[in-house]
């Protein structure tokens, strides 16, 4: 595309010739003014003095003085920075002339190649947008092939599932089925979680406390005064008792080469620790009195027919006295069969040497089992003697082996145990 038409292209060269000849012109007649030649005719000159006589010239100049007219010069330069100026514009516009018309054509080659150029990508984009559709229509056909695969196998299993209801529906509307309705809607069975009991534990607690107190009052006469200087012994054995029936009790006693007072200390820390075991977790252990500790923990005693779980209460007391310390503990196990528990009475006396009243002690462990039941008791004779033999059995092994355990921690107490033969006595009891 051309900017300018072909007459204004005449026009604008005629212009241009006018204003370089006007320019040329200007050009020779600063050159005439700046020479030394007059701008009047050869007529009108003043002849020299020369050619005229002196006494003429004498007169004349007494008479009238002609006065020189000075001849105003402009600026030597002026016409000639005005006639570059001129030609530095002239040809910057041809300068820019030529560049637009150089633009013009690149625009005319471009138009002319970049409209098959567009079209050409336009196809491109068109082809890979059908390839795209197809790809999606594809893939949604195949989609749909697989739900409706997925719909007719849901409706065969939906078809067996109505054939096995009616089935059962046959089966279940029998008399004979029916029978033995009553017998399942019927008298629940007196079975009770041990979770359960935890409302009533402050009462229980007291129950303990009330019989620790009474245990202390029997330590006069557990031991006979008369018994000679006890050495490592553990018994464990089988008795019947007028008020508690068949019990379990175990006993041992040992001399200790510490004082009753380090013996006392060392006990009461390993039972008012809270240690891990496997079958056993604490709910908690607090103390509201002095030398008192109450422990309530749920543990399971497991056995060749599976386990029984039991929520376990305890009251512990120290009674210190001059000659002697008695620790005495009480527990109550409460059983998944509502109205029978099992219980336990331990205690433990630590008393000077004869021997070396200040520096040595003797320790004797005395625990007594039962199992009991409450007033209005009517569990089935299977289910307690399913108890006593998995439950009862397990616990007075476990009560056996602690009371060992203790003992065993007092008497390394006195030989200066280290930590580490303590943390393998622990070990062996988990």
């Amino acid at each position: 595309m051309n900017f300018l038409e072909p007459d204004d292209m005449a026009t604008v060269a005629e212009a241009l010739a006018f204003i370089d000849s006007c320019d040329s012109e200007a050009f020779s007649s600063a050159s005439g003014s700046d020479s030394g030649g007059s701008p009047l005719p050869p007529d009108k000159r003043v002849p020299s003095s020369s050619n005229v006589p002196r006494s003429e010239t004498v007169d004349d100049s007494f008479s009238s003085k002609p006065k020189r007219k000075r001849r105003s010069k402009s600026p030597a330069g002026y016409s000639t920075q005005l006639l570059h100026r001129k030609k530095a514009e002239m040809q910057e516009l041809r300068e820019q002339a030529k560049e637009l018309e150089m633009k013009v054509e690149q625009l005319k080659r471009s138009r002319a190649v970049g409209v098959p150029a567009i079209a050409a990508h336009s196809k491109q984009l068109n082809r890979q947008a059908d390839v795209k559709w197809m790809e999606l229509a594809t893939l949604e056909f195949r989609r749909r092939q697989q739900a409706e695969k997925l719909n007719r196998r849901l409706k065969k299993i939906l078809q067996r599932q109505f054939k096995v209801d009616n089935a059962l529906k046959a089966v279940v509307m029998k008399g004979s089925v029916l029978e033995d309705v009553d017998f399942v809607f019927g008298k629940t069975p007196t079975f009770q979680d041990s979770l359960a009991v935890v409302d009533n534990s402050e009462a229980i607690m007291a129950q303990l406390e009330k019989k620790v107190s009474e245990m202390y009052l029997e330590s006069n006469d557990l031991f006979d005064s008369g018994m000679e200087m006890p050495s490592i012994s553990c018994q464990m054995k089988q008795r019947f008792d007028r008020y508690l029936g068949k019990t379990i009790e175990i006993s041992t006693s040992a001399p200790l080469a510490c004082s009753m007072e380090i013996a006392s200390e060392a006990l009461w820390k390993e039972l008012t620790t809270i240690r891990t075991y496997p079958d056993k977790s604490y709910r908690y252990m607090q103390t509201d009195k002095p030398n008192s500790m109450q422990k309530n923990f749920d543990q399971t005693f497991q056995g060749g027919d599976g386990g029984v779980p039991v929520n376990g209460l305890q009251f512990m007391r120290k009674f210190e006295e001059a000659n002697r310390i008695v620790l005495a503990r009480a527990y109550k196990m409460l059983l998944p069969t509502e109205g029978i528990h099992m219980g336990c009475n331990a205690w433990t006396v630590i008393s000077r040497s004869e021997l070396d009243p200040q520096g040595a002690s003797d320790v004797r462990f005395f625990l007594q089992l039962f199992m009991e039941g409450e007033e209005g008791f009517s569990a089935r004779i299977e289910d307690v003697a399913y108890l006593r033999d998995l439950a009862f059995e397990t616990w007075s092994s476990k009560m056996r082996n602690h009371a060992q355990f203790l003992q065993e921690i007092l008497i390394e107490t006195g030989a200066g145990m280290s930590e580490a033969t303590m943390k393998r006595l622990r070990a062996g009891m988990c």
